[in-house]
């Protein structure tokens, strides 16, 4: 009777240690998901301009800078928001993201009235940073246009999908910005990404290149 007792308990030990083990892997799967920086939310919209819309049913659509514009700057000093009941349109600047004395100007993807602005920013600037698609949000637009400035949006896998392929054109961004030949460029043998904070140490120029190839915060030229 004992030894079966005792077998009994060194079976309940191994069972309890093999859910443990399973658990542990599945927190570690979860974790190696969420580290994976070009995941998108469900329920986000992303646009070619790096901000991302989020509809929200007490004030319209909520705005933010996306995960790329996240990792690029890595910290932020002070958030230029908008003011509250300014009608913003599609491709123009609506906030800006300044670090160092130098900025980034982030275009609206949606023509529309500010609806609500985040309060916490003004403290904790850094938000838009550490938790962009959460309390990092920017501010609220009700559209005025039937589209919601959607057309150039992207949800979903299609979204994920894009934001990691903008990634590696950022990577290969900051190579040419260290050497504008190519082949004497920074490589990333390993496919690595480009580390938190980077665009920080680039010199204003390579922020206004920056702007250039990603934000395309100017609406686009009408055919002559």
């Amino acid at each position: 009777m004992v030894a079966l007792f005792v077998a009994l308990m060194f079976v309940g030990f191994v069972l309890v240690d093999l859910v443990v083990q399973a658990l542990q892997a599945r927190r570690a799967a979860v974790s190696a998901v969420a580290d994976v920086p070009w995941n998108v939310p469900k329920g986000f919209y992303l646009s070619e301009g790096h901000t991302w819309f989020r509809p929200d049913s007490s004030v319209g659509l909520r705005v933010g800078a996306d995960a790329l514009v996240a990792r690029a700057l890595g910290a932020v000093e002070k958030v230029v928001l908008p003011k509250l009941g300014e009608p913003v349109k599609a491709g123009q600047p609506l906030f800006q993201l300044q670090y160092h004395g130098r900025e980034l100007k982030i275009p609206s993807s949606i023509t529309g009235h500010v609806a609500a602005l985040n309060p916490g920013l003004g403290k904790r600037p850094e938000l838009v940073a550490q938790d962009p698609y959460g309390s990092g949000w920017i501010c609220a637009i009700t559209p005025t246009q039937s589209d919601g400035g959607s057309g150039d949006m992207r949800s979903g896998e299609k979204a994920t999908a894009w934001l990691e392929q903008e990634f590696h054109r950022f990577r290969e961004f900051l190579s040419l910005q260290v050497s504008p030949d190519p082949a004497l460029s920074a490589s990333y043998p390993d496919g690595g990404l480009p580390a938190v904070g980077s665009l920080t140490h680039l010199r204003r120029g390579g922020w206004h290149a920056f702007e250039a190839e990603f934000l395309r915060s100017q609406p686009p030229q009408p055919a002559p």
